[in-house]
């Protein structure tokens, strides 16, 4: 193979890499995990980049810094949070959250009546996180019951999404 093929190969190799690389976050802000136990109890775990969140901390907090370090704007981000993502139609309460470098967890809890024992169950899932974004993200939903977790793509402002176990 001559040099010249072999320099293309090589630029052709590290612009696919680079595609991959910048594709591979593409197309969704906020991962949410939703863990019922067998008593109904649901624990909601969002995990969020902060180079995502802070450009849409300026709609939610408009009169604060953009910033997860502004006590005003991470206030109405958990207040968002809290209100913008129903299981079933339960609100959840803050339990706790953690403001990494990058990543940002918020951990909620909420109830959901359950089906009973042996019965088919279904989740619900309301998602208006960031609708009103810019960027219209998408939002990766797993709920896992009784040992199976399924998954969901939420656009905000869609139709709620239910999953049967």
């Amino acid at each position: 193979m001559s040099l010249h093929r072999r320099r293309l190969v090589c630029a052709g190799v590290f612009a696919l890499a680079w595609v991959t690389a910048a594709r591979a976050h593409r197309g969704h802000q906020t991962m949410s995990l939703v863990d019922v136990d067998a008593r109904g109890e649901v624990r909601i775990t969002h995990t969020l980049t902060a180079h995502d969140t802070e450009p849409e901390l300026a709609q939610l907090a408009p009169a604060a810094n953009p910033s997860v370090d502004d006590p005003d704007a991470l206030k109405a981000l958990l207040d968002h949070l809290a209100g913008g993502f129903t299981v079933n139609g339960s609100k959840a309460d803050l339990l706790s959250y953690h403001l990494g470098s990058d990543t940002l967890t918020f951990v909620y809890r909420a109830r959901v009546a359950l089906a009973g024992k042996g019965l088919p169950q279904r989740f619900t899932i309301d998602y208006k996180l960031f609708a009103g974004s810019y960027s219209a993200p998408v939002g990766l939903v797993q709920v896992r019951y009784r040992g199976a977790t399924k998954s969901l793509q939420c656009v905000p402002g869609a139709a709620p999404l239910s999953v049967d176990f």
